[in-house]
């Protein structure tokens, strides 16, 4: 089989991405049982099914659509269709004039009548229509519906193996990434004799000069590779982007045949999807003296001989045609082979402008938060210099010329109101915390012994909270950060209120006040 036809299997739009108990073409199937990938859930799975095997119960197989749903129950069809009756799809119906519920109503049905076990690949939006849709006379099983939801994974006679249990990604202390999707790319670009693809790719030897073939050779580098996981991470992070097996394989058959370089072709949004959420993260996009400088150069065909000397280094290294190559383009080469060794070394003169700041740091609070022994020390000083000072800063935004130490609180008759807070972080409470989303770590404050509510800290809040530092007012495209912000400044406030001792200003500037109640006394003094 040619190399486009077996790459061309990994597309969305492929027959074969859409799986039923039927094979697909052997060469197809057997390229697919090359890229599978033994994970966590699939370990989970087989043990349930094992376990199940004698109590004529259910095996719910839960996650979301393309996530792998369909793939690891028909892997498994063959073993065990003689002991289980398998469903791969709740969404599915037996008659056309039949929806998904009535279809599970009629599932469960055969089921409690069968002297076999039942799996289910079902969807976890659709577990929710059927716990509130569903027959009553499956009570039972909607009742365990309902404590699955609630977190229990065993209900009597009923499992659930769910792939929210397992994420793709992690951002503990030397597994920051995704195994899973490292291990994907590597299988898809290995030189090795055992990978289908690769040597469809050597005895396709005439068309090497193909666009597709260039960008193969460019992904085969582990660097690539390595900076291609980050930037899914980067993307999981910050839009909470879901990532299913087929979404992968479709963006792994994007970057090789989407048309262009596989520079353009990671940056440039094709459907959405990925490639969608990865263009926001386009090197293009980033504004530097050395960045413009060549940019403008290249725009007005100035030759440089260190640049012309690396390009003749790039076309030997991977035989790939360079003539289309638009100066975006080149800054993304830049950003991509930026870890790999190519000539006199000139993409590494943009090295630093490359620097993610923003997400090193929130990948080195989140693994504070969550270590065994967190550095009180250093989180300590990240919650006074950065956190507190930045919910301080969003509070006083609009007093900013008056308060200057203590928390806005209330304005009235032209008279702000505001009180001086001892606003820490609450250690007893990040000690204990056993969440482990990677999309947020919870902030934990206090003021003297009473606890502010936990709230979350995604990396958009982060970014948010340092550019409030920097002096920035936010606007309605930060809204769901800023949602936080009010929500925390207003737990703040509220114990703030209850203070022993306020401070009064003039909306002038003009004349500030403190009121005291010491002693059942009240005291006022002048504030200079």
């Amino acid at each position: 089989m040619e190399f486009y036809e077996l790459l061309s299997s990994l597309s969305r739009s492929s027959a074969s991405a859409v799986i039923t108990l039927s094979k697909a073409p052997s060469n197809i199937e057997r390229f697919k049982d090359y890229l599978h990938i033994e994970t966590e859930i699939e370990q989970k799975f087989r043990d349930a099914l094992e376990e199940g095997k004698e109590r004529r119960g259910i095996v719910f197989l839960c996650g979301s659509s393309g996530d792998g749903k369909s793939e690891l129950l028909r892997r498994y069809y063959d073993q065990y269709s003689k002991v289980y009756q398998f469903h791969l799809d709740a969404t599915h119906s037996f008659k056309p004039d039949q929806n998904a519920v009535e279809a599970l109503n009629e599932l469960f049905d055969s089921h409690a009548v069968s002297d076999k076990p039942l799996v289910i690949g079902i969807n976890i939006g659709m577990m929710f229509n059927y716990l509130n849709s569903g027959a009553g006379r499956h009570n039972l099983v909607k009742d365990a519906i309902k404590k699955f939801i609630n977190g229990e994974r065993k209900v009597n006679h009923l499992s659930f193996v769910s792939f929210e249990d397992y994420p793709k990604f992690s951002l503990a202390a030397g597994e920051v990434g995704s195994s899973f999707i490292s291990q994907l790319l590597e299988r898809v670009t290995s030189s090795t004799a055992e990978n289908p693809l690769y040597q469809a790719y050597v005895n396709d030897s005439k068309k090497h000069s193909k666009i597709e073939y260039q960008n193969y050779r460019v992904l085969q580098e582990r660097t690539v590779q390595e900076l291609i996981v980050k930037l899914l991470l980067q993307a999981r992070l910050k839009y909470d982007q879901f990532f299913s097996s087929r979404s992968l394989l479709d963006f792994i058959y994007h970057l090789i045949a989407g048309g262009q370089s596989i520079f353009d072709n990671l940056f440039n949004a094709y459907s959405g999807g990925l490639v969608g959420s990865l263009s926001s993260f386009d090197p293009c996009l980033i504004r530097s003296k050395r960045i413009d400088e060549f940019v403008v150069q290249q725009s007005l065909s100035v030759k440089e001989e260190a640049f012309e000397s690396f390009k003749a280094s790039l076309v030997g290294q991977y035989q790939i045609e360079i003539d289309k190559y638009t100066p975006s383009t080149w800054i993304r080469a830049f950003f991509l082979l930026r870890k790999v060794d190519i000539g006199n070394g000139y993409h590494r003169l943009f090295e630093s402008d490359f620097e993610q700041p923003l997400f090193d740091e929130y990948v080195r609070i989140w693994q504070m938060h969550h270590a065994e022994k967190p550095d009180l020390k250093m989180l300590r000083k990240f919650y006074k210099d950065s956190l507190i000072e930045s919910l301080r800063k969003f509070a006083n935004r609009l007093v900013s010329k008056v308060v200057k130490d203590g928390i806005y609180i209330a304005e009235r008759n032209g008279v702000v109101i505001s009180s001086k807070v001892d606003l820490k972080m609450d250690p007893k409470r990040i000690s204990g915390d056993q969440s482990n989303k990677i999309n947020f770590f919870n902030a934990y404050l206090c003021i003297d012994d009473e606890e502010i509510q936990a709230f979350p800290v995604t990396i958009s809040f982060l970014e948010l909270s340092e550019r409030v530092l920097g002096g920035y007012r936010p606007n309605r495209h930060d809204k769901n950060s800023v949602v936080i912000l009010e929500e925390v400044i207003e737990d703040i406030t509220a114990i703030a209120g209850q203070s022993s001792s306020l401070n009064f200003h003039k909306a002038d500037n003009s004349t500030h006040w403190s009121l005291s109640l010491e002693y059942d006394e009240f005291v006022v003094e002048d504030l200079h």
